[in-house]
């Protein structure tokens, strides 16, 4: 067998083990709008971040009225508003840039042939993101998101 074929099936079968469904736009859509109607005010997030091409990360964020409003990158204070937006909202969007680049394999460091392997899972309930793996073949170059998510009711006093 050809080198090509048994990481094309390694890949596949590492996918098929982790539980994680293969990300599609309809899939992504299906969850965004779930989490549009269920959107809760106040949220928290723990967001691991690693892989090839990443530093690991763990960002702690909580976010009130769709605005961060807290963010700690590794326990140091990220400041509101600077770099990437990592409420659930900023993962939807990075979900879809996600998908554009699964398109251009190359892009990613695909050799010609290779494909790239976006899979995720998400809250069945309220749609948010839980994990998120992206595997690109023939390169080192995955990343994996594993979403911490807890909502909490704001009631008005009284």
């Amino acid at each position: 067998m050809s080198p090509k074929f048994l990481l094309s099936f390694a890949l596949l079968l590492a996918v098929g083990c982790s539980r994680l469904d293969p990300l599609t736009p309809a899939i992504l859509a299906q969850a965004e709008e779930k989490w549009k109607a269920h959107r809760p005010d106040f949220y928290h997030l723990v967001i691991e971040m690693s892989g090839d091409r990443v530093e690991t990360g763990r960002f702690d964020v909580t976010v009130r009225g769709g605005q961060v409003e807290s963010l700690r990158r590794n326990g140091l204070i990220i400041p509101p508003g600077r770099g990437q937006d990592y409420s659930m909202d900023g993962l939807f969007r990075m979900l879809e840039q996600e998908l554009g680049l699964a398109e251009k394999p190359a892009m990613l460091g695909a050799p010609a042939g290779y494909s790239v392997y976006p899979t995720a899972q998400f809250d069945e309930t309220v749609g948010a993101l839980l994990h998120y793996r992206r595997s690109v073949g023939g390169a080192a170059n995955t990343i994996d998101i594993k979403v911490q998510f807890s909502a909490t009711e704001v009631r008005p006093p009284g």
